[in-house]
Parts: C-alpha cells; sequence; structure tokens
C-alpha cells in the first residue's frame, strides 16, 4: 500500500527540477511543494485504477510508472510511460472525468500531488506554466495519435524503431560517444507497448543486433550503434528482411 510521507523534496523544492515549473521562482516553489501531497509506492503498486477518480496533478518525483488499459481481448495496451521528472493528470483540470486507464509503479516510485485548485491557483499566478502545459499536453495528443496510426500501419521493425528511438530521448545516456538505453519495461512490456507477440519482439531485436543497429548487453540494456537507421526504419524509409 501506497505511503504517505514527509519525504525529503520538501526542503529541495520536487517541483524544481520539473521543466513544465521551472519559471517559477523559489519563494513559490517552496510554497507550493509544501501544500503538496507526498506518497511513496512499491513496484507493482497501483498509482490509480481505470475508473476511479483522478488523484490530482500527480509528479513522479522519482522512479517510474506506465499509464495502460485492458482491451477487449484482455491484452495489456500501454499507452505511456512516465518517467522522473513527468507527470500525469493534468487533463483532468476542468473536468470530473474517471480515469480512463490504469497507472502503477515501474520501481519504487516518489510522487507528488496537487489538487485541481492548487494547479489553477499555479496556473493563474504563472501563465508561462499555463502556456507549457497546453504545449506538453499537445505533444502527448499527438504521440496517442502516432500509436494509433503505427499500430494499423506500421510493420514491425518501424513500430519498435519507434519506440527505441522515444526511450533514446527519455532514457538515452551518451557515454564514450554511444548511446545507452536502460529499458524501462520488460521485454514482454516493450511488445506491449509496440503492439506486437513477445516471439516477434525478440526476432526483431535479433535481426536489429544483426544489421548493428542495436547491441544488448543484457536484457534491460542496450547500445544504440545506428541512430539514423531507427530513424529510416520508423519513418518507412528502409525496411529489414530476414
Amino acid at each position: 500500500m501506497e505511503m504517505e510521507i514527509n519525504c525529503n523534496c520538501k526542503s529541495e523544492y520536487c517541483l524544481k527540477k520539473v521543466p513544465l515549473f521551472a519559471s517559477i521562482d523559489d519563494s513559490s516553489l517552496k510554497e507550493i511543494t509544501q501544500q503538496m501531497e507526498h506518497r511513496v509506492y512499491q513496484k507493482g503498486e497501483m498509482l490509480v485504477l481505470e475508473g476511479e477518480k483522478p488523484l490530482g496533478f500527480t509528479v513522479i518525483q522519482q522512479g517510474s510508472a506506465k499509464a495502460y488499459r485492458i482491451t477487449s481481448d484482455a491484452k495489456e495496451q500501454i499507452l505511456y510511460i512516465f518517467p522522473e521528472k513527468d507527470y500525469f493528470g493534468a487533463r483532468f483540470l476542468f473536468t470530473e472525468d474517471e480515469v480512463p486507464y490504469s497507472v502503477v509503479a515501474l520501481e519504487e516510485t516518489h510522487v507528488c500531488i496537487l489538487t485541481k485548485r492548487q494547479l489553477k491557483d499555479i496556473l493563474l499566478d504563472h501563465p508561462k506554466v499555463a502556456i507549457l502545459l497546453i504545449e506538453a499536453m499537445a505533444m502527448r495528443m499527438k504521440r496517442l495519435e502516432l500509436l494509433m496510426q503505427q499500430t494499423g500501419k506500421k510493420k514491425a521493425e518501424g513500430r519498435i524503431a519507434s519506440i527505441l528511438l522515444e526511450f533514446i530521448d527519455t532514457y538515452g545516456v551518451e557515454k564514450e560517444g554511444k548511446t545507452y538505453i536502460t529499458l524501462p519495461l520488460s521485454q514482454e512490456g516493450v511488445a506491449n507497448y509496440v503492439g506486437v507477440a513477445r516471439e516477434t519482439l525478440s526476432r526483431k531485436f535479433t535481426l536489429f543486433e544483426e544489421e548493428k543497429i542495436i547491441s544488448f548487453i543484457d536484457s534491460h540494456q542496450l547500445i544504440i550503434l545506428n541512430k539514423q537507421k531507427l530513424i529510416d526504419l520508423s519513418n518507412g524509409e528502409e525496411e529489414l528482411y530476414v
């Protein structure tokens, strides 16, 4: 069960490193942070269940979580991965809608939660935050639209390439001229995210390695060897053949 805590982020202003709130001065951040509810979830614990009322505007202060739905054929469809310093719940700011997806912790995850009233006050006092929030929501809508398009149109390797490019942006670490990624999901989870069978993902990853596009260190860590090839595959400009 989640724990409410007096986390040390209260002294560190947990919103300070969240790009959305970067324009807010320290004194305002201190006041906002002290008003927030702080919780910790262990790996596998549910932050919110589909059909529940939203927690509020929830910032992933540490850790990561995924949003997903169970389809009519009882399969998990991953909609979004929330990495550290990301957030969810903004879309419920002006509605009374129930949450149309579930969110589960992928590891020990610390969250900070603002109520609707608190977030509205921030947006009124800091218009730049409102603009950034609108831009961020627009990008998420674009991401979900692309996901739906890819599921229906792109070949498997194109969808896998697109997800790897997304993971580069979010989880990529540059070391000695190479890009390293620690996958936020198991390979079964990645397969669900992409919308392919686990066996298909395994075959495609093997093909990517044979083509020297990626190289796995272990089941969760890999090196990107040819980012341009991923871009070409994602755009449908190139295909791989077994």
